[in-house]
């Protein structure tokens, strides 16, 4: 489970990169579509982030503004009330959209001292939590996963969760999906309880594959 979502055209990754890269310096967990596992089931792994995450970014662009995939996950997130939307090029927003404050990053040359960025950040820190996280401490790639400062600061109480993938013990490769369906079910379900933190399985879970099935065959689970 991320703390941000970040909704945008492929066409624009080149411009949304860096703000992925300083939004995950001020220590958020950042999802974006670059994370799908691959071979997972692309409308599955996002939909299961879309609904899980605590705030949903959207980089409104000229790109972006006539993407019905981007106009969808910002109806979402403004059903959900996480929507916190940023431009760039001056864009006109979709008319669904207008009423809710936009935080302008055509000034922001990737600059994390800029004004736009810390009006994001302000922006972002009552859904997402408050940032301040040291550089480094999470990685997207699961490499380097602190479990005691993954969770956002303002969330002490919470209960951290990792949803381990199950072994297939079938022998048929095609019940791999299924296997990996139930586990993205449990996640999300978890997810859904505020008090737990759920660690979303592109972030590290999945990476223990496996070793999951090595401890399985040695230590079947009946």
């Amino acid at each position: 489970m991320a703390d941000i979502f970040v909704s945008y055209s492929r066409t624009d990754r080149a411009r949304v990169a860096p703000l992925v890269a300083a939004l995950e310096a001020e220590g958020w967990l950042v999802w974006w579509d670059p994370e799908i596992t691959p071979g997972q089931e692309f409308d599955s792994q996002i939909a299961i982030e879309l609904e899980t995450a605590h705030a949903i970014l959207v980089v409104w662009t000229p790109a972006s503004v006539s993407s019905r995939w981007v106009r969808g996950e910002a109806r979402e997130a403004a059903d959900r009330g996480v929507l916190v939307p940023v431009r760039f090029d001056d864009v006109k927003l979709p008319i669904d959209v207008r009423a809710i404050h936009t935080t302008d990053l055509d000034a922001w040359q990737e600059n994390p001292q800029s004004t736009a960025f810390q009006q994001l950040v302000r922006a972002l820190s009552p859904l997402a939590g408050r940032s301040g996280g040291k550089p480094g401490t999470v990685a997207l790639t699961g490499k380097t996963l602190s479990g005691a400062q993954a969770a956002p600061r303002d969330r002490p109480q919470q209960v951290a969760v990792c949803v381990l993938p199950f072994a297939n013990m079938s022998g048929d490769p095609e019940q791999e999906y299924f296997a990996d369906g139930i586990v993205e079910d449990i996640i999300t379900a978890l997810s859904r309880m505020r008090w737990l933190f759920v660690i979303a399985r592109n972030f590290s879970a999945f990476k223990l594959r496996g070793d999951c099935a090595d401890h399985t065959a040695r230590h079947p689970i009946l």
